[in-house]
C-alpha cells in the first residue's frame, strides 16, 4: 500500500506527501478519526513517505525500509498504545510508557535521519503522561516526527492540541457520506456567493435533522475546504479557508459539549459569512 491510497480519508494524505517533498514536515501531528478509520495504517504509510529514499512522499513498498515498516521492525520507529488494567475495566497509557518513549527519541537514529514516534489511542494518556510529553513537543530533537492517533482529540490537553498539526481522517466511501460532502459543497458555494443567511439556513434545515448529521456535515465541509486549499477557489482565499477550518473545529467541540446542533451550525455559518 502507499500513502496515496489513503486519499479516501480526505486531503491529509496529499497534504502530507507535499510536505515531505517540499521539506516542510512538522515535528508533531495529531491524527484524529473514528474507530472505523485505519489510523495506524495511515501513520505507517506516512512513516514510509518520510523514510523511503526510493519514493519520498509516497513510499515504494519494495525497499528494505518500507518492508521493515510493514513488518513493524524498523529500528527508528517507536510505538506505544493503551494497556488494560488488571481488572480489565480500563485501558490507558501510563507515565512510565511515555518516559520510555521519550528516552528512545533521544537516541541517534540508526536506520536513517529520523526518529518517529506513533502513539496509538493517544486520548488514553493519563494527565501526568501528557504533561511529561509537552517539553518534547515543544523542543524535539532534529528530525523527530511524533504522531498521536486519537478518536477524540478533545480528551487531550489543550496544550497538546496546540503543539500539533491536526488532521481529521474521515471515511467518505459510504454513499451517505459522499452525499453529505456534495451537500456541504453546495452550502460552501452559497456562502462564497454571499447568499442570504435565511436561504442557507433553510437549505441546512432540509438536510440536517440531528447532531449526528450535523457532525457529518462538518466533516463534509472540512473536506470541501481541504479540496479548496489544494486546488484553489475563486471565492475563498487561503486565509479565509484556514479560518473556516478553525471555525468548523470550534463547532465540532460545541456539538461534543452538547450545544444544540442548530445553534452551533447557524453560528458557524454566520462566522463563515463574516470572514
Amino acid at each position: 500500500m502507499a500513502l496515496s491510497e489513503y486519499s479516501k480519508y480526505g486531503n491529509a494524505a496529499a497534504e502530507l506527501a507535499s510536505a515531505v517533498k517540499e521539506n516542510r514536515v512538522a515535528h508533531a501531528y495529531l491524527i484524529e478519526g473514528d474507530n472505523n478509520v485505519n489510523k495506524m495504517g495511515f501513520a505507517k504509510e506516512f512513516a514510509k513517505a518520510l523514510l523511503c529514499r526510493e519514493k519520498p512522499g509516497e513510499g515504494c513498498d519494495h525497499c528494505a525500509t518500507c518492508r521493515k515498516i510493514d513488518d513493524d521492525n524498523y529500528e527508528d520507529i517507536y510505538m506505544i498504545e493503551p494497556v488494560w488494567n488488571d481488572k480489565k475495566t480500563k485501558c490507558s497509557i501510563k507515565t512510565a510508557a511515555v518516559k520510555e518513549l521519550l528516552s528512545d527519541l533521544k537516541a541517534r537514529p540508526t536506520g536513517g535521519d529520523r526518529n518517529i514516534a506513533i502513539i496509538n489511542g493517544g486520548e488514553n494518556m493519563v494527565i501526568e503522561a501528557q504533561n511529561k510529553f509537552l517539553k518534547t513537543l515543544e523542543e524535539p530533537n532534529p528530525g523527530t516526527v511524533i504522531m498521536i492517533l486519537s478518536e477524540n482529540r478533545d480528551n487531550l490537553l489543550p496544550t497538546i492540541n496546540s503543539r500539533c498539526i491536526t488532521y481529521r481522517l474521515i471515511d467518505f466511501e459510504g454513499s451517505d457520506k459522499n452525499e453529505m460532502v456534495a451537500f456541504a459543497g453546495e452550502i460552501a458555494e452559497m456562502i462564497g456567493n454571499r447568499d442570504f443567511f435565511y436561504d442557507i439556513v433553510k437549505k441546512l434545515d432540509s438536510k440536517i435533522g440531528d447532531s449526528r448529521e450535523a457532525e457529518a456535515f462538518l466533516d463534509g465541509l472540512e473536506n470541501v475546504f481541504g479540496d479548496m486549499l489544494i486546488n484553489g477557489s475563486d471565492t475563498f482565499g487561503r486565509e479565509r479557508i484556514s479560518n473556516g477550518v478553525s471555525y468548523i473545529e470550534d463547532s465540532r467541540r460545541e456539538l461534543r459539549g452538547n450545544v444544540i446542533y442548530k445553534y452551533s451550525i447557524r453560528n458557524l455559518i454566520l462566522k463563515l459569512e463574516e470572514i
